[in-house]
């Protein structure tokens, strides 16, 4: 296995090399029938698979293991013969199953939104925008449960990808939640899509607000789009495609943060901006600020550093600064609708 493994790492370094490679034959090829195939087993059961997974590793495979060296039934190099094997394992599994999509295209490139001519005020503009129609969207809904949300979701993708030429990928329509909430609390985790079993899961401590993008942004994950920039864009526009005010807002909510970092470099403007925003959007930005600040810590930041690692490995240079690049794709798509329009 540990042979697999290093024939695996080997075969991701050349096809790094050739991403339209990877796009027609893995990501539009290859990848649709295995998420297919797996999430329509795991979409069968009532309960996150990955969830139990990580409790039979945690609660027994761990201590027997454990137990074993301590009483000397398993020697020092029989245990790091055995990890290993475990490891190699789950890269294996990790790389056939969607890591491969890594590789693949830029969205940037696929849309062709790389070499789009920008005004100079583009960032300051599109903020308004976004500004304007978060204040005007906000307590404007009333309140749905997951199964609604979760089915306008998966309309309105119908919708977008067909709009943006993006082949649709099947899988499991459910998402699922943790019955251990807290490790997702403890980690600042707001969904997470498990690569293994290809289940979608979102923390259920979320506002009904952040609620409609998380599950969007996590679907983008599940179609095989792994930079967290580009599932936060596809996540934007799935929310603003839909026809309920809730998932509309939800849109212009999650990306604000974002734009509002990009105007770091100047205080005064940002300032400026962050005063256009309503009290209740003030009040909804406040809750989900002081919701992760009651769990930040040793283990969200460890969580932080390790999931940053990650990306850097899997070839997202930026790491986890990776969701900010939400922006550019943002501004550049509204700059080409606008074009196309005048």
């Amino acid at each position: 296995m540990i042979g697999n493994a290093l024939s695996v790492f080997l075969l991701v370094q050349l096809l790094a090399q050739y991403p339209s490679f990877v796009e027609t034959y893995y990501s539009n090829g290859l990848y649709p029938v295995l998420t297919l195939f797996v999430s329509g087993i795991t979409n069968q059961l009532p309960f996150s698979l990955t969830e139990v997974s990580l409790w039979i590793v945690l609660l027994l495979i761990i201590p027997l293991i454990v137990k074993r060296v301590w009483t000397k039934k398993m020697t020092l190099s029989r245990l790091l013969l055995n990890l290993a094997t475990g490891a190699s394992l789950l890269v294996v599994w990790f790389y056939l199953s969607w890591g491969i999509n890594y590789l693949r295209m830029p969205l940037m490139s696929k849309l062709k939104l790389d070499s789009v001519a920008l005004e100079i005020d583009a960032l300051d503009s599109t903020c308004v925008d976004i500004i304007t129609s978060a204040n005007e969207l906000n307590f404007s809904y009333s309140i749905r449960n997951l199964d609604e949300i979760n089915q306008m979701v998966e309309a309105s993708y119908v919708e977008v990808l067909q709009d943006l030429g993006l082949k649709k990928v099947p899988g499991s329509k459910h998402v699922k939640e943790f019955l251990g909430n807290w490790m997702l609390n403890k980690t600042t985790t707001s969904g997470w899509f498990s690569p293994f079993f290809h289940e979608v899961h979102y923390n259920s401590d979320l506002l009904v607000v952040e609620t409609p993008f998380v599950i969007a942004h996590e679907k983008a994950h599940q179609m095989g789009y792994t930079n967290e920039g580009e599932c936060n864009f596809l996540a934007y526009l799935v929310c603003l495609n839909s026809a309920d005010p809730l998932i509309r807002y939800s849109g212009y909510f999650n990306v604000l943060g974002y734009f509002l970092q990009g105007l770091k470099q100047n205080q005064e403007k940002r300032k400026q901006y962050v005063e256009m925003i309503s009290d209740g959007v003030r009040l909804d930005l406040s809750a989900v600020q002081q919701r992760w600040k009651s769990h930040v810590g040793f283990v969200s930041n460890l969580s932080d550093k390790g999931y940053d690692l990650y990306l850097k490995a899997n070839q997202v240079k930026e790491g986890k600064q990776s969701y900010s690049r939400v922006v550019d794709l943002i501004i550049k798509y509204n700059a080409r609708m606008t074009q196309m329009k005048g």
